[in-house]
């Protein structure tokens, strides 16, 4: 009789191999394209003490300080696996990437209460089929390798 014995560690391995630099092409362009989104002025209001005008409502936040956008990387969880977005492990995430992203809660210390609420910016992209046409050509280019 015929057995089939598959070595789960090697098969692991030969996937994280083969599929590791896909995930992280992956995790490169979520990050790289929430720097491009979060790394310009918006076309609403110029408020005074602001260096930009900020977001109409529908855009993604403009940069005004320039934190989150120092805070936006990824880092693989594990060879299959990336988190992307405004990380510690970057650079300090401001309480502002959780204020744009979500209205306050009454003992928030960032007020976001305004008549256009907050900016998400990470819910945003997710439903946002620019990025995923980016994750399309990354998954593209570094899946061609894999032949």
């Amino acid at each position: 009789m015929n057995r089939l014995v598959i070595d789960q560690g090697r098969l692991r391995a030969a996937l994280a191999a083969q599929l590791g630099p896909v995930s992280e092409a992956m995790g490169e362009t979520v990050a790289g394209f929430l720097r491009e989104k979060l790394d310009r002025p918006g076309s609403g209001t110029h408020h005074p003490g602001l260096p930009n005008p900020s977001s109409a409502p529908g855009e993604y936040p403009a940069e005004q300080s320039g934190d989150l956008v120092r805070a936006i990387g990824h880092e693989a969880v594990d060879a299959f696996h990336q988190r992307a977005g405004a990380l510690n492990s970057v650079a300090p995430v401001p309480v502002e990437a959780f204020a744009l992203e979500f209205p306050s809660p009454p003992s928030s210390p960032v007020k976001r209460s305004t008549q256009h609420g907050a900016r998400p910016w990470a819910s945003k992209a997710l439903l946002d089929s620019e990025l995923r046409q980016w994750l399309r050509e990354a998954v593209s280019k570094r899946g061609a390798r894999l032949r």
